[in-house]
């Protein structure tokens, strides 16, 4: 079986939760025999090509030329949607006109791709309810939950805590893009208000809202990026992660950190409890009181391995690819 599969042309450059989930589904499906080709190039040859599988409608510009290039000759078509609803957090949090009317001129592209591929594959029920009600799709769809690499529960806490020079694990951790959709000004605000460490690990892609975080702790440590050996690190010597962001599905920090054994506070927003159940505590974005008192109860309680248990049980990338092949193959035949 051989296929193309299309991703934004920056999602190197620029990454995201869908460049995780897209660089560790080709790599799976790769272990598991399947020929996978990797494209951002709308003028690709896909001739050679049994099917084409396209990541991510947020960025629905490259992803509606991909589309297209695959109907033109005529290739099946799987979607992995990566969607919610981000249009009322714009209006929640921007209230700029540009802004929403861009998102509501998208939603004409997201549709017609909805609506025309031959299989999406959305990671949650929740997502796709979402997409149904708001698209109005009919084409065959099957849940693909995301997964985590086992890899990080394998990190060795002093390695952290000896480099960025922490005395213990009673610090609180948040991995991700630094913007306003992961909410870390929060939480400089209120690690800065109970002293206690800080750390993000994260890309900065908004310069104003990272100077604002600094501003508001001058003491957090900002760390750019890791390598997963030592991301699993931070993550073994973090008591608490927290990602209070206005919505997650579900987060993929959020599984590398609970298989790594982390106390869990993140966001109810999302398909986060279709995946982490009663493991986790959940805050949401706009409660710093709530957000305040939760993280000082994950400070003060022991970690535990119910959370990992229930992701090897169900969340391993290994297990998600087959759920992807045999998805493939019904497709296909």
């Amino acid at each position: 079986m051989k296929v193309l599969a299309y991703i934004r042309n920056d999602y190197k450059s620029n990454i995201g939760g869908d460049s995780i989930q897209f660089t560790k589904t080709v790599e799976y499906l790769k272990r598991k025999g399947i020929d996978v080709v990797i494209s951002s190039n709308q003028h690709e040859d896909l001739r050679p090509y049994d099917l084409v599988h396209i990541f991510n409608t947020i960025r629905i510009g490259d992803t509606y030329r991909y589309y297209k290039r695959s109907k033109d000759f005529k290739k099946k078509i799987v979607l992995s949607p990566i969607y919610w609803n981000y249009g009322i957090y714009l209006y929640k949090n921007f209230n700029k006109a540009k802004f929403i009317n861009r998102w509501n001129m998208d939603n004409v592209l997201r549709k017609e791709v909805m609506q025309n591929v031959d299989l999406i594959l959305p990671s949650s029920k929740i997502e796709l309810d979402i997409i149904k009600k708001d698209f109005n799709t009919r084409r065959p769809c099957k849940i693909v939950y995301n997964g985590v690499d086992a890899c990080f529960s394998e990190g060795k806490s002093e390695k952290f805590l000896d480099r960025y020079k922490i005395n213990n694990e009673d610090f609180v951790l948040s991995v991700g893009r630094i913007c306003p959709h992961k909410n870390q000004l929060t939480l400089a605000k209120i690690c800065q208000s109970i002293d206690i460490p800080f750390v993000m690990i994260g890309p900065v892609n908004d310069i104003e809202y990272f100077n604002k975080c600094k501003y508001a702790n001058p003491f957090l440590i900002h760390i750019n990026g890791l390598n997963h050996e030592e991301l699993a690190s931070a993550y073994r010597a973090a008591k608490v992660h927290c990602l209070v962001s206005w919505y997650e599905t579900p987060g993929l920090v959020n599984l590398e950190a609970g298989i790594a054994g982390c106390n869990i506070l993140t966001t109810p927003e999302g398909s986060t409890k279709e995946y982490f159940k009663d493991y986790v505590e959940y805050s949401s974005w706009d409660d710093d009181r709530n957000i305040l008192e939760k993280i000082v109860a994950l400070l003060s309680k022991n970690k535990d391995y119910n959370l990992k248990n229930h992701i090897v049980n169900n969340f391993l990338w290994e297990d998600i690819a087959d759920s992807i092949i045999d998805a493939y193959r019904t497709l296909l035949n």
